[in-house]
This record gives structure tokens, sequence and C-alpha cells, in this order.
């Protein structure tokens, strides 16, 4: 049986194509159209839903020179999966169900525990506040202690409070502990961006979307939360040491650039 030629890199969005939140920039759009031409399908797995996916992908297809039809566009860890038509529209190919997954019950009892800790952390720190903590996403809850309606200056704020992430990883531990003793089980808490908590079931982290690229030769992640609690050292584990895969660690859209030109090196060596 002849070996598949099919070579894929995956993109986490935030801190890797983009700036957190931002739009993409046209630098990122011409790295990607190079790498198109070295042969390589692209695909963009991140823990936002499609909406923030699209928002800041839109230039993508604003540009004749890329191929946005065959990107692999995968939001919530590639729990949801879509693909585009050749007029630009998103098709949906298939989204997992968190609460049919773990049921209603341990759902319930899960959020009763995300909204106590929450009104702890409202009531006896100096985090900023805004609203909309919590956003069900179908296949994960998101939980941000200062809401998602948070501008620039609270991220800052937040950031300056959760240096090296200490503040959250203690706030992910006590979670833990409660999922533990009200027997919650089978439920991953991992931080998501720079602000918040990404609440998943056990093997919904972003290696599920692999199970789609199961013929391909060669498959490369690309991500900047590569370490211990960050939602893409699971795949970046994974495929750094898979026969078949590689994966780089990034720390801005600049960096990334970088190692897609020297991606495209190592093929044309």
């Amino acid at each position: 049986m002849q070996k598949s030629k099919l070579q894929l890199v995956l993109f986490d969005m935030d801190g890797t194509l983009t700036p957190p939140r931002q739009p993409m920039q046209l630098s990122i759009v011409r790295a990607l159209t190079r790498l198109q031409n070295a042969g390589f399908e692209i695909g963009i797995v991140t823990g936002s839903d499609l909406n923030y996916l699209q928002d800041q992908c839109n230039i993508l297809f604003d540009i004749n020179s890329f191929d946005f039809e065959p990107v692999h566009w995968l939001p919530c860890n590639g729990t949801k999966y879509y693909k585009s038509n050749a007029a630009g529209v998103l098709k949906k190919k298939y989204e997992m169900d968190m609460i049919n997954s773990i049921g209603i019950d341990q759902y319930n009892k899960l959020l009763v525990n995300c909204f106590q800790l929450q009104k702890y952390i409202a009531e006896f720190t100096n985090c900023p506040l805004t609203g909309n903590f919590f956003n069900y996403r179908g296949s994960m809850l998101n939980w941000c202690p200062i809401g998602r309606s948070a501008n620039s200056d609270h991220r800052q704020k937040w950031e300056k409070i959760d240096t090296g992430n200490i503040v959250r990883l203690k706030w992910k531990s006590v979670l833990e502990d409660a999922l533990k003793i009200h027997g919650i089980k089978n439920i991953t808490v991992k931080l998501g961006g720079e602000t918040s908590f990404d609440i998943y079931p056990v093997g919904w982290d972003k290696t599920y979307c692999l199970r789609n690229f199961e013929g391909y030769s060669k498959i490369i992640f690309v991500g900047d939360r590569c370490f211990e609690n960050g939602n893409d050292k699971d795949i970046y584990d994974y495929l750094k040491d898979s026969k078949i895969g590689s994966a780089y660690s990034t720390k801005s859209p600049t960096e990334t650039i970088k190692i897609i030109d020297n991606i495209i090196r190592e093929k044309n060596v």
C-alpha cells in the first residue's frame, strides 16, 4: 500500500498565530501561504469557540493568495470540527456534547463548585471583575475569573496579579480538590490562555483533534502554552515523541513565522 503524502501543520491561535484576542496580521497570512505552497495543509486547534476563531481569522478570507478551502477549523480543542466550502462558508462536520458525556447532574455539581469559587474570588481578592464569567461552549466549560467582558486594561492588571500563573494554579488545585470531594469524576481542568480555565471531560484536550488525521504521513504542532498545566502541553508532548510528528513551542506570532520558515526549509532539505 502506498504511504500517504498528506502533511499537516496544526496551530494554536492566541499567542501563536495572533496576540491574545487580537486579529491575525498580514505577516502571519503570508507565512501560512508559504506553508501551503510548500505542500502542507493547515489546521487551527484552539480552546476558543468558533465565533472567536472566525473573528480573529477574517483576514484569511480576504487574501487571494491564501487557499482557505482545505483549512481544518478545530475550535474547543478539536471537539468541534469545521471545513469551508468554495464560498468560504464553514460547515460543521461534528460537535461533541459535554453535558451528554458526563451527565446533567455531574455538570450541575461542577458548575456549582465553580460558582462558589468565583464568589470567593469576588469577595476576597483584588482581581478586576467585569462580566460573563462562565461560557459553556457545548463541548467544554470556560471559566474566566475576571470575566470575558474584560478589556485590555483589565487583562493586564490580572496578568500582573497572576504572574507566573501562580494564582490560577492555586485556584485550579482548589477546584480539583472540590471536584474530588463531591465525587465529580473524569474532568480535566487546564489553564486557558492568559486569563481563564478550560474545563472538559478527560481526553478532550487538543489531542482529540488528531483522530481526524490518522492517514497523514506527518503532523506538526505549534503552540505557545506547552508547559505544565498549559492547554497545548498534551498535544505538544504527544507529537514531539511521535514517529510521524513533531512539535514546536513558540512565544509570539513573530517567532511562529520563524518556525514556519524552518519547517519549510527542513522539508526542502
